[in-house]
């Protein structure tokens, strides 16, 4: 039966439209199915994977492979039947700055005008950011992110550049979308090379994030660049499932780029729990967040955007103080007192002086930042216990 479905999309396919900008249904299966047809398996651990009902499920890679196997044929069939009116490119790259904070400019590598009569100015400092599982361009936490940046407490201008590689990460199959960060991170890497080639953009001024899925896309990034060496990766709540602490080369790691930070949020659950980054920052544990309950999909995982949104918003107000923790376990323990001497969670320049493991409280409502309250508790408790 599967072989039958392949066939039918097959001899749909031959009535589709040859455009190299975008997907023709020959891409879907010779690039993405294939792919996914021959991932290899690395054992048969067991993860919660989630599932596109909300759920979460445990299940091997294999079972996850299998799974996505069977129902990714129906879904490129239904792709198919769309075709002319569901045109997709495979990665886009969408433009905001202080002169378009509304309204994206897209920059096609394949069409170098769209960069010439963009409003992208090599002067001014990059950030990048790519979404995660089923997130687009019109998700709110892209939207948080951007604002944050155009309207940013330091006064500065940005050159705000979303990853859109929706055409892969909105799929039913969390597996799928995995398998794909790797080329998603290789083709933003291709755009950062081209706008340092074009544009003489400084690795030193470019930063890219990643939120979930994203955080790898970012790290891949990192790791295929070729003219230079980026300044700042920084992972949100860096996704866990089917990716494996031991395999730094298969995803988001502390050699990706001159400086990389990792926010945990949702760690445990969607997000890795164990530091990935040269410094890492455990708001309220790094497990859940205030306010957020639980849910799969929980506003936990997605609060590592929203706190760094608020970080850049309020610029030098930034007011994410942190404490030191002399080691990982001391974050489970929330036994970590030391003076970071300074350090902020989601502050740019930390590149400059974070580095290890970082513990903070937040409220549970925006503003989320509460100052050196904490540290300021935590000494009274103990001067009052000397």
């Amino acid at each position: 039966m599967k072989y039958c479905l392949i066939l039918i999309v097959l001899c749909i396919s031959s009535f589709a439209l040859g455009d190299d900008d975008f997907y023709t249904i020959e891409d879907l299966l010779k690039e993405d199915f294939s792919d996914v047809i021959e991932a290899e398996v690395e054992d048969d651990q067991k993860w919660l994977v989630p599932q596109f009902d909300g759920s979460l499920k445990w299940m091997t890679e294999q079972e996850a492979k299998d799974q996505t196997i069977k129902t990714e044929i129906v879904e490129q069939i239904k792709w198919a039947i769309n075709h002319f009116s569901n045109k997709r490119r495979k990665v886009r790259f969408l433009l905001f700055t202080q002169k378009n904070p509304v309204k994206w400019q897209e920059i096609d590598m394949d069409r170098p005008e769209t960069l010439e009569r963009s409003n992208f100015n090599a002067s001014h400092p990059t950030r990048i950011f790519s979404h995660g599982w089923l997130g687009g361009v019109h998700h709110d936490l892209n939207t948080q992110l951007v604002d944050a940046h155009l309207q940013n407490g330091r006064k500065e201008n940005y050159n705000v550049i979303l990853v859109d590689w929706s055409c892969w990460a909105m799929t039913v199959n969390y597996y799928f979308a995995r398998l794909r960060t790797r080329k998603a991170g290789k083709r933003t890497a291709e755009l950062i090379d081209f706008l340092h080639e074009k544009t003489g953009m400084p690795f030193e001024t470019t930063y890219v994030y990643g939120h979930s899925l994203g955080a790898h896309v970012a790290g891949f990034t990192g790791k295929q660049v070729t003219k230079g060496k980026i300044k700042t990766i920084i992972g949100l709540d860096s996704a866990m499932p089917l990716f494996r602490l031991k395999n730094p080369q298969n995803r988001i790691a502390d050699t990706d780029a001159e400086y990389v930070e990792s926010m945990h949020t949702n760690g445990q659950v969607l997000g890795f729990y164990n530091p990935i980054g040269q410094a890492a920052f455990y708001p309220n544990g790094g497990r859940s967040q205030p306010d957020c309950g639980f849910s799969p999909f929980n506003c936990s995982h997605g609060r590592a955007v929203t706190y760094l949104a608020e970080a850049i918003a309020r610029g030098n107000k930034n007011s994410f103080d942190t404490v030191t923790c002399d080691e990982f376990k001391d974050v489970k323990a929330r036994n970590c007192s030391k003076s970071s001497g300074g350090v902020k969670m989601g502050d740019p320049d930390n590149f400059k002086k974070a580095k290890g493991v970082y513990f903070l409280e937040t409220n549970e409502k925006s503003p989320f930042g509460i100052g050196d309250q904490y540290f300021k508790k935590i000494t009274r408790i103990f001067v009052i216990v000397m």
